[in-house]
């Protein structure tokens, strides 16, 4: 017979991101403005796997509940059945314990990070996007450069599609220049 871990010894070590992880590798560093989106993306996120753990919890407890009640009458091969059903309903709900114990960890680091950003308004957050392409798009292009010695094609594409051009000054150097010709939207 196999036996399961008890789930204690799980519950020590994140099976979504670390603290460290949320912290130090959020998306949208560029920006404050992307920085709060993207928490708020998060926090979206986290609240509905809470939900739908939170749903699942209960239908388990009630399906553990008629397990138990059902045990005091059933007999032979009916009672083995329903006795593995129930061991199994249990196992399912220290699962969705411990998913709620590490989602709500991370929902508690990404308020902490949206206490220490300003509120934005959605008008807010469209004056910052230029910015933020700016600077996502021209790290890329960098960390490109330092991995292979050139800018791929599709940096440089998105760079011209935000008003940017990039080439090479006389000496080879990577430059850049704002304020590309755009055509404007129909």
């Amino acid at each position: 017979m196999v036996r399961a871990c008890n789930m204690d010894i799980f519950r020590n070590v994140p099976f979504g991101n670390s603290v460290f992880q949320i912290v130090n590798f959020t998306d949208g560093k560029e920006t404050p403005q992307r920085r709060y989106r993207h928490c708020l993306l998060q926090l979206n996120q986290k609240s509905n796997i809470l939900k739908e753990c939170e749903f699942r919890q209960k239908r388990c407890k009630i399906d553990i509940l008629e397990l138990k009640e059902k045990l005091k009458s059933a007999q032979g091969f009916e009672k083995q059945r329903l006795e593995i059903n129930l061991e199994e309903k249990e196992y399912q709900l220290s699962v969705e314990i411990k998913l709620i114990e590490d989602c709500m960890i991370e929902v508690v680091i990404y308020q902490r990070i949206l206490k220490s950003l300003p509120v934005f308004t959605r008008e807010e957050f469209e004056q910052a996007e230029q910015e933020y392409w700016e600077k996502r798009l021209l790290s890329n292009a960098r960390r490109e450069m330092i991995a292979s010695g050139s800018v791929s094609p599709q940096t440089i594409e998105s760079l011209e599609n935000i008003g940017m051009s990039i080439g090479r000054n006389k000496d080879g150097q990577i430059i850049y220049e704002k304020g590309l010709f755009l055509p404007k939207p129909n």
